[in-house]
């Protein structure tokens, strides 16, 4: 049950299950002794990890319509071996081997020398690779990574005679550019032949055919790089048929990781392993070196049987989807006759055969100890079979609760349909129908941004009128509040004036007063020095006098005081 929920054991949990069963922790290597005694039932071998996806795709129903699928359009299209293609991206982290088995000296390996010397460096770059099911490959493409997106001379010294394409980005990786730019100059210049060439006696005859034949089937995993919408319209305008793998499926069925990409890095591991030994160690790996070690490594596993393989390990070429589906299929196995053996342990649903089993062994007349036991066993089965009704219970509970808090999405044409297994084939009859939902969703698009800018253009209108009214109202008060600040000034500087007017009339009133009861001459006794003074002052500034005369002739003179 475990295996088939791809949960295998390990040694120690089995000895973690005879512990909870038997209450005694057992022994060190009593697992592996036990594995020893059971070798038709139980295998250990050493396992690598799989995703939870790419497990939960393994299904037999949808790789079968998935199979279907691809034989009805091979022979709808009339597709042959020279036609079909698949094509990936592998990257390489460039400094960095597999795991490898390795000779230890024992002395040192009990001094903890158990690592290996790698470079480290972890550069990335990574390769397009495309196959054909005849054998045949098309020159794969290197992108190297690169913070300026320039590719280097450097890097490609040990380019001589061999047939690659380089590109150069910032990450390494492919995207939906890159993809597109490899559709155009790399695969349909590689796999097309050009109607003047048909007629020329030295292109060979397989390559006219497949170029009279028109169609090809190109075989990927559904990649944002590979499948979007100039991608699809290019293969539509160039008679490529796009197929696109199940969802997680292509550790399982697709040729390229099937068969060559997994010999690919170990021979890579292996020349970067040699590089290292002729270097001992002292030059560092660099992108200039990269391009020696990959074609070395491409030639040693690309090879035309490693690909033909690789097809018919997949059940694409020769088609035979049993190779894939088999190992779905429950085989009954006759069960042996050893009474050792795990096929005679009944089960607990078998309840009845067990008390039968009970029965006979005890006899007619069985002990006070026996009937012990055999009460005790009934009721371990029948608690046995409760607790697994219980836990298969709470198995659909959990379920229906996983799936009540998903999230309800719309069905829309252009992804997988689960009657194919999750496969997409891009026909024409498909591509048109991608292209009337693409122009509907950008229609729909289209309309909605649209609604939104006429919305965010009202909200904005609305805003700035309320703005302007906002100033037009702040302009009025303050209007106001100037024309109540110049009031009061006024106001204030009239009764400042009329503060000052009143202040002149009061002091002229006290002057007045003051005036009015200054003391006379005869008191003040100064009074005649200052008369005195002021007829000196006056005498002194007195000039000749004009005598002058009356009618009758006598002198008219100024009395004294008046000189």
């Amino acid at each position: 049950m475990l295996c088939e929920k791809g949960l295998p054991p390990t040694p120690y949990m089995i000895a973690n299950f005879a512990h909870e069963i038997t209450g005694k922790r057992p022994g060190k290597n009593w697992a592996s002794r036990w594995l020893k005694k059971h070798p038709n039932a139980l295998i250990s071998r050493y396992s690598t990890g799989i995703d939870r996806d790419r497990k939960r795709a393994d299904c037999a129903w949808s790789y079968a319509l998935y199979f279907e699928l691809i034989n009805r359009k091979i022979e709808q299209y009339n597709l042959q071996p020279d036609q079909i293609y698949n094509m990936d991206e592998k990257g390489f982290a460039i400094g960095t081997m597999t795991t490898q088995k390795r000779v230890f000296s024992r002395r040192l390996y009990d001094k903890k020398f158990k690592q290996f010397l790698q470079d480290g460096n972890r550069e990335w770059i990574t390769t397009i690779a495309c196959i054909r099911a005849d054998g045949a490959l098309i020159p794969p493409a290197l992108i190297y990574m690169a913070k300026s997106g320039n590719l280097q001379d450097s890097w490609l010294q040990d380019l001589t005679t061999q047939r690659c394409h380089f590109a150069a980005l910032e990450t390494g990786w492919t995207n939906s550019e890159i993809g597109y730019h490899w559709l155009q100059e790399v695969f349909n210049k590689e796999t097309v032949v050009p109607k003047r060439a048909r007629f020329d006696i030295h292109v060979p005859t397989e390559t006219k055919s497949q170029a009279s034949r028109g169609w090809r089937l190109l075989i990927l995993d559904g990649h944002n790089s590979h499948v979007n919408m100039r991608f699809i319209e290019y293969c539509d305008k160039n008679r490529i048929l796009l197929a696109i793998f199940p969802a997680h499926a292509t550790h399982t069925l697709q040729p390229l990781d099937v068969g060559l990409f997994a010999p690919l890095a170990a021979n890579y591991s292996k020349a970067l392993y040699q590089f290292l030994d002729e270097t001992q160690g002292i030059s560092r790996l660099t992108k200039r070196d990269f391009f020696r070690l990959f074609w070395m490594s491409w030639e040693l596993s690309f090879t035309k049987k490693n690909i033909c393989s690789s097809f018919k390990s997949t059940g694409l070429v020769p088609f035979n989807p049993e190779i894939i589906l088999q190992r779905f299929n429950e085989k009954s196995e006759s069960r042996p006759s050893s009474a050792g053996s795990t096929a005679s342990i009944l089960s607990p649903e078998e309840w009845r055969d067990i008390r039968k089993l009970m029965q006979k062994i005890g006899g007619k007349n069985p002990s006070k100890d026996f009937k012990k036991l055999s009460n005790t066993v009934m009721e371990l089965t029948t608690e046995v079979v409760l607790l697994r009704l219980r836990l298969a219970s709470a198995g659909k509970a959990l379920l229906h609760e996983k799936r009540r808090q998903i999230r309800k999405k719309p069905l829309l044409l252009d992804l997988p349909n689960k009657q194919e297994g999750g496969a997409i084939f891009f026909s024409p009859s498909k591509i048109q129908q991608a292209r009337e939902l693409f122009q509907q969703k950008e229609d729909h698009a289209t309309q909605e941004k649209a609604r939104k800018d006429d919305k965010k253009l009202q909200q904005q209108l609305a805003k700035e009128a309320k703005e302007q009214e906002k100033q037009e109202r702040a302009q009025i008060r303050q209007k106001k509040r100037d024309e109540r600040e110049k009031q009061a000034a006024e106001k204030e500087r009239q009764k400042l004036e009329q503060k000052l007017a009143k202040q002149a009339d009061l002091q002229l009133q006290k002057d007045a007063l003051a005036k009015a009861k200054q003391p006379t001459s005869r008191t003040n006794p100064n009074s005649k020095k200052l008369k005195h003074k002021q007829r000196s002052e006056i005498e002194d500034e007195v000039i000749d006098e004009v005598i002058t005369t009356n009618r009758r002739g006598r002198e008219i003179r100024l009395t004294t005081r008046f000189r």
